[in-house]
């Protein structure tokens, strides 16, 4: 067979990438230390995601760590129950403002 590629190539053996990838989720509640996410897709405990929702309007971008995981007993999806890695004081009024709607 006749080699077509224009850049030489080499194999890679025993060696991890991560590839980050966009999971849509549902968010179902949202508290000062979390979220409770409904997803499609499944994901592990321990998963570390940036989380962005609009709260009545405003933007809101985090880190969150995937703590659980429920199967919601179809065949797809789950519920996730993620906490926020940190929250700048900005991001904390918001929820606040946001809950007390």
């Amino acid at each position: 067979m006749e080699e077509r590629r224009r850049s030489p190539r080499r194999t890679v053996l025993d060696e991890i990438a991560i590839l980050p990838t966009t999971v849509n989720v549902q968010v179902l509640d949202v508290s000062l230390a979390g979220v409770f996410l409904q997803s499609d897709q499944s994901l592990e405990i321990g998963t570390e995601g940036r989380l962005s929702v609009s709260l009545d309007g405003s933007l809101f971008t985090a880190d969150v760590h995937v703590q659980r995981v429920v199967a919601t007993g179809s065949e797809v999806g789950c519920r996730l129950g993620a906490t926020f890695v940190a929250l700048s004081p900005d991001d904390r009024q918001l929820i606040e403002r946001f809950m007390a709607q």
